[in-house]
């Protein structure tokens, strides 16, 4: 009977264990989604507010009023062996108002994932917009 309730009890716990990676995975998705959405519509406050660091260091975004991000596309997805960190190397092509000229930059995005709060936050700082 030992062996059948050790089986048991194992079968449970990672099932558990696989429940956490979903959830994390779609917290993970849903973190930058956000981020995507708020650095393509131009709302670069709502993307400082996903970053660990910026309650301490807002970030200024006012030089970002002139500009437009036309794609924003994922290259690559790396993740640690226990899927608490990620690093996503994004594609950002956007112009300036002013100046009308397509820029195409590759933004290195570093998140870490926080137990206690259950979300992820990037790490990295904002897109380099010159």
């Amino acid at each position: 009977m030992r062996p059948a309730i050790l089986v048991f009890f194992t079968l449970i716990m990672s099932a558990c264990a696989t429940v956490d990676d979903s959830k994390k995975t779609i917290t993970m998705d849903n973190a930058t989604r956000k981020y995507e959405r708020a650095i393509r519509w131009g709302e670069y406050q709502a993307a400082d507010s996903l970053r660990k660091s910026s309650a301490n260091t807002p970030v200024d975004t006012t030089h970002l009023k002139a500009v437009r991000v036309t794609s924003y596309e994922l290259l690559r997805k790396t993740e640690s062996a226990d899927r608490s960190e990620v690093q996503l190397d994004v594609e950002i092509r956007y112009y300036n108002e002013y100046t009308m000229k397509e820029v195409t930059i590759i933004d290195h995005q570093f998140w870490e994932y926080d137990p206690v709060g259950k979300s992820w936050y990037i790490t990295s700082p904002m897109p380099d917009f010159k």
